[in-house]
């Protein structure tokens, strides 16, 4: 599996949202890890619930900070639907290989990254 790696035109220039990206990209490699070794089982649902618990974790707290810097309301309830959708998608695909869900969740964590949670620094800026 295709490892995600952390580069410096990712970050949000945020505390702690760039930690908490770092580690989502952490946790996914250490899935992709498992995939590789073929390790199965509880290995694989360990990950799993620890990549769903801790994008939960995330997702709160990404949240406050756009309720803190006022976010605009219509991009705001956009945001949080793109939250409940991933973590649905992951609840659905949890069920089918891991290397499905993974190839899910590579491709919504950088689109998300580069493309939703960016729109958040120009509110950010003095």
């Amino acid at each position: 599996m295709k490892r995600l790696e952390w580069i410096p035109q990712l970050a949000m220039d945020v505390e702690p949202i760039d930690s908490q990206h770092q580690f989502l990209f952490e946790l996914y490699n250490r899935a992709c890890d498992a995939v590789d070794r073929d390790e199965g089982g509880l290995t694989q649902e360990a990950l799993l619930q620890e990549l769903f618990a801790y994008a939960e974790y995330h997702f709160t707290a990404e949240e406050a900070l756009l309720a803190s810097i006022h976010y605009p309301e219509p991009e705001l309830k956009h945001h949080k639907q793109e939250h409940r959708d991933f973590l649905h998608q992951l609840e659905h695909l949890k069920t089918r290989p891991l290397w499905e869900l993974l190839d899910y969740v590579q491709e919504w964590l950088l689109r998300h990254v580069m493309s939703e949670d960016f729109k958040i620094k120009a509110y950010l800026k003095p």
